[in-house]
């Protein structure tokens, strides 16, 4: 991929954050972090995103044939939709965790360290929560550089051994933040 295009993929979001140092040996244990407590909620949301886009892709050929059955299913998954955002949004503890902007692409992020110091090659779990629409995930990463801006340190990290399913959910993401990208140049 060129140098331009991962740049144009590459969009600030606002997320809820959580990150902790790990081992490599602890990396090599399972894809998916356990270092975070989460709530039930935390994991339904992630499961139900994961099924949305597979139901997406069956929807879109049904409609094809079938337009009245297809409509039916989109308004039951809508309501499946809104019924756990609302009991993932009571649920979740989102408080807890460091609100902040972070520059992120399908392949990693970096994002402003306050009191930590980290080095490069360290391996991180992180905990990202983005809202509207709510979402969570839990990747392990990589730290790839040190950056420092005047007072401020910045770290960006490749996710590592990332999952299909969330590697999907981040490039969603980014992908439907590319437009208002583009709008906010003009």
């Amino acid at each position: 991929m060129s140098q331009e295009r991962r740049q144009f993929y590459r969009v600030e979001k606002n997320v809820a954050l959580e990150v902790q140092r790990v081992t490599a040996d602890e990396v090599k244990v399972s894809l998916q972090p356990a270092q975070f407590e989460v709530s039930p909620y935390f994991e339904l949301i992630s499961e139900v995103q994961g099924i949305d886009k597979l139901q997406d892709d069956l929807l879109h050929q049904l409609n094809d044939t079938n337009p009245l059955l297809a409509q039916l299913f989109k308004l039951q998954a809508e309501k499946l939709h809104l019924i756990t955002r609302t009991l993932a949004t009571s649920g979740l503890e989102i408080e807890k965790l460091t609100k902040q902007s972070i520059n992120l692409s399908e392949g990693g992020m970096q994002f402003f360290a306050a009191d930590e110091h980290y080095q490069v090659g360290e391996f991180l779990t992180i905990k990202l929560v983005f809202s509207n629409p709510l979402l969570g995930v839990l990747l392990y990463a990589k730290v790839q550089r040190i950056i420092q801006q005047g007072q401020e340190t910045h770290i960006a990290v490749s996710f590592y051994r990332m999952p299909e399913n969330c590697r999907m959910l981040i490039a969603q993401r980014v992908i439907q933040t590319v437009p208002e990208r583009i709008e906010n140049t003009d």
